[in-house]
């Protein structure tokens, strides 16, 4: 199995606050993109870091680790991070996890990927979700997603715009496990739509419309993402569930 790393973006809601990639804010002396890379290094036989942006930052921080692809994303001022998962889909022959690079996320979590079996495509959900948008003081009918489970856990619907009072069965996490198997029908499917500049989470939907079966995981396990300056002055207050 190996690890894409989605690191191309402007991280433009930010950058202006921070004047650097997202994924180099440091926590606990280790960037965001390290701390991935070191704690999910054993489940992974090989990591595969997508660049774009200011590309040469990132790469300055990853000299330091082995067995590590760099794919550059030329095209990242005008495509979506879809773009870049499907430049890394592309080199991949084996079953792979993709991974956002602006969160933090419990050491258990990629252990998860770990016991996968039979599945083609497997999301972690943030199950107690609101309690973290609260601590990011953000109102989730406006910033969260709609996102909606079957009694087995299959995925039913994700990516909207949430309606005052519907339920909301949990929030994506930044992860996606896809199978080796299903990595040339989502090649076909992005190529076939031309989908360079759309969100993740309405390629899943688009999946789920055509038939693509989605296994989710529920968890309460630490999951924190850091979007803006507002997630960032608030992670204070969760830096002890931090590994």
């Amino acid at each position: 199995m190996q690890l894409i790393i989605l690191a191309a973006g402007k991280s433009s809601r930010i950058f202006k606050n921070i004047k650097k990639n997202k994924c180099l804010i440091k926590i606990k002396k280790k960037t965001l993109i390290e701390k991935i890379i070191q704690e999910s290094f054993s489940v992974f036989k090989k990591i595969n870091v997508i660049t774009g942006y200011k590309s040469h930052l990132i790469r300055k921080h990853l000299n330091k680790f082995s067995n590590i692809n760099i794919i550059h994303n030329k095209e990242y001022n005008n495509t979506d991070m879809l773009h870049s998962m499907i430049l890394g889909l592309n080199q991949v022959n084996d079953d792979v996890v993709i991974s956002y690079s602006d969160i933090l996320v419990s050491n258990k979590i990629w252990k998860i990927f770990k016991k996968i079996k039979n599945e083609d495509i497997l999301l972690p959900i943030k199950k107690n979700w609101k309690s973290v948008w609260k601590i990011r003081s953000k109102l989730y009918l406006d910033d969260a997603e709609s996102l909606k489970v079957d009694k087995n856990k299959y995925l039913i619907e994700i990516g909207g715009k949430i309606k005052k009072n519907s339920r909301v069965d949990g929030q994506f996490m930044g992860l996606i496990y896809i199978s080796k198997k299903m990595i040339k029908s989502i090649n076909y499917l992005y190529k076939k739509y031309k989908l360079k500049n759309i969100q993740t989470t309405q390629f899943l939907n688009l999946l789920l419309e055509k038939n693509f079966i989605i296994k989710c995981r529920l968890t309460n396990l630490f999951w924190y993402e850091i979007d803006d300056i507002v997630d960032l002055k608030n992670l204070n207050k969760v830096k002890h569930n931090i590994d």
